[in-house]
């Protein structure tokens, strides 16, 4: 599966998987069955109001406009999405806007007759979870949902009073953070002078790629670094989602 990197408006660089085929595919359903059910449900409604063109017509609005409208008016997410747990995110890290949703949809004239088959292609040989919208727009869907290995995830739940310690960490992405914790766990699986080097070798290239100074032993500070890139992800994701609202 793809891996998208999305740099946050802190520059923090989050990787998230695209969303499948599959899933992309299931959102469309429900989606599908949403739009449905409104259409059937206002057809009766206009026999009882009466054979009105305009108000026909204001009623089926939206089911025309229903993916521009939900993910303009949803960040990103329709009904199908939402249970899905994926969203149309900007690869800039940019928030999406009024364009790039207008074109996402209007592109779906191209993108979804004969069962999908133009955008089930595009997105499988993109690299990048794109349809010929998502390319138009910028953007792409991830999936919300991180696979973690609680003995590998990079990720910690911190205490609600934590204080952070490197601001500089912000100079660091995730694939860095990654081999971090790799270096620890190797280092806590199988203490020796070889992984000892290690963890003083990767101390020594986090300090030259930050410009830290510190006086922590080589373990204590990279476990802090961990720490701080989380404090920095959570701080960043929430300033995004008060800026989204």
């Amino acid at each position: 599966m793809p891996q998208i990197d999305i740099n946050t408006t802190q520059n923090v660089l989050i990787t998230h998987p695209a969303a499948s085929i599959g899933k992309r595919i299931l959102a469309q359903l429900i989606d599908f069955v949403v739009i449905t059910t409104y259409a059937i449900f206002f057809s009766f409604m206009g026999d009882f109001l009466g054979k009105s063109t305009a108000l026909t017509i204001i009623l089926y609005l939206p089911v025309i406009f229903y993916s521009f409208l939900s993910e303009l008016f949803f960040q990103g997410q329709s009904l199908g999405k939402m249970a899905l747990n994926i969203r149309v995110v900007k690869l800039d890290g940019s928030q999406a806007g009024i364009l790039d949703y207008f074109l996402r949809w209007i592109l779906r004239i191209i993108d979804i007759p004969f069962y999908g088959s133009v955008a089930i292609i595009t997105i499988a040989i993109n690299g990048k979870g794109q349809r010929l919208g998502d390319l138009a727009a910028g953007t792409t869907v991830i999936d919300m949902k991180r696979k973690m290995n609680l003995n590998t995830s990079i990720y910690r739940k911190l205490p609600d009073d934590y204080q952070l310690k490197y601001r500089e960490v912000e100079k660091l992405n995730e694939k860095d953070i990654k081999i971090i914790n790799k270096v620890l766990n190797h280092h806590k699986q199988n203490y020796s002078r070889k992984t000892t080097d290690m963890l003083i070798s990767t101390q020594e290239a986090v300090l030259k790629k930050t410009g830290i100074k510190t006086t922590e032993p080589p373990r204590t500070f990279l476990q802090t670094i961990i720490e701080d890139y989380n404090y920095i992800i959570k701080d960043s994701l929430q300033n995004n989602e008060t800026q989204s609202r």
